[in-house]
């Protein structure tokens, strides 16, 4: 049991940190989400498109997680069950991780932007270059097979202007 003292330490302490915190933090907060997207991209030097499409699928497998997640949480669940939940949910967190892996190496290498998508039916990697050649795909395709483990790999190059304007 704490002790009267203690507790009114622990409030107090909690009370100054927060009104440190309440003092530092800036008072205006003029700006908006497009400043802080377009501060991202001038950062990163990626196409708001690209982000678009890793931000839609990092939201579709957000969902799929939250329901592996209810599975965990699922008294009634059997233990096999959770355990192939938990799985899962594991494997779709590496696979985005290497998905994003891949895409920075693809950068790395010197191109501008890159996306890359992992699905059923094999991987999905487009490249943002005004150059495209097959030397410069099977480069890209031997770092993919390094990440990944599927037989199907396809590389598409586009510019950026293509990508704006079909976006």
């Amino acid at each position: 049991m704490i002790k009267k003292n203690q507790l009114a330490l622990i409030f107090l302490t909690v009370v100054t940190m927060l009104a440190v915190w309440y003092i530092r933090t800036p008072l205006d907060k003029d700006t908006d989400d497009d400043d802080l997207v377009s501060g991202i991209i001038e950062e990163t030097g990626r196409l708001p498109e690209i982000l678009a499409m890793r931000e839609a699928i990092r939201a579709e497998r957000s969902i799929v997680a939250m329901g592996f997640d209810a599975v965990l949480a699922d008294e009634n669940a059997t233990l096999a069950s959770k355990e192939l939940a938990l799985q899962e949910k594991k494997a779709l967190s590496a696979l985005t991780e290497k998905e994003v892996l891949l895409e920075q190496k693809v950068i790395n290498i010197g191109y501008r932007d890159a996306f890359v998508h992992s699905t059923s039916a094999g991987l999905e990697i487009l490249v943002i270059s005004d150059e495209e050649s097959a030397a410069l795909a099977n480069e890209i395709i031997q770092l993919a097979f390094l990440s990944f483990d599927t037989d199907s790999i396809v590389v598409d190059f586009k510019t950026a202007d293509q990508i704006k304007n079909s976006g």
